[in-house]
């Protein structure tokens, strides 16, 4: 199974798509009860309204702009679905469309502090850092599986040549 030859990949891939899935509904269905599920998450309305005081914005953009938020999360899931779905089909370039997935995350990040550096949230400003630090760690993690597994690509197909020399004709 192509997942067990790249086991760190896969996992990088499942807890990045999870975390945006989960993060991007979050925008959607905080604090509401949809019946079946009360979803309590973060009190991201509120918060987006004092920011938007704040920055004399009219509060009746913070549902849009969560909205947006939700999407642009969405969005990067589905980076890590692009990536994931090359892996399980084991199909070259997991590691490279990895990367991007793992590029966009950080784009994203880049994006929320800056606006908790406009708005002042050091808080918020210091969790999206963090989170762009582990995104970095995670790039290491894919790009050092992707080289030893290389590594060993050659070493196996060297030792094939010296087991079994081509044959003369």
């Amino acid at each position: 199974m192509n997942v067990l030859r790249q086991p760190i990949t896969a996992v990088v891939i499942v807890f990045w798509f999870f975390f945006w899935v989960l993060n991007g509904l979050d925008k959607f269905f905080a604090r509401k009860d949809n019946g079946l599920v009360r979803w309590w998450g973060n009190h991201r309305v509120e918060k987006f309204t004092m920011y938007f005081d704040q920055l004399a914005l009219d509060p009746a953009l913070v549902k849009a702009t969560l909205v947006f938020a939700g999407l642009v999360e969405f969005a990067a899931a589905a980076a890590f679905v692009w990536a994931g779905l090359r892996l399980v089909q084991g199909k070259p370039g997991v590691a490279y469309r990895t990367d991007l997935a793992i590029t966009a995350s950080i784009a994203v990040f880049l994006g929320f502090t800056i606006f908790d550096v406009i708005v002042g949230d050091r808080a918020e400003l210091l969790e999206h850092s963090t989170y762009i630090g582990v995104l970095l760690v995670s790039f290491l993690a894919v790009s050092a599986e992707s080289f030893f597994q290389h590594l060993k690509n050659i070493d196996s197909q060297s030792t094939l040549n010296r087991h079994y020399p081509p044959e003369t004709q």
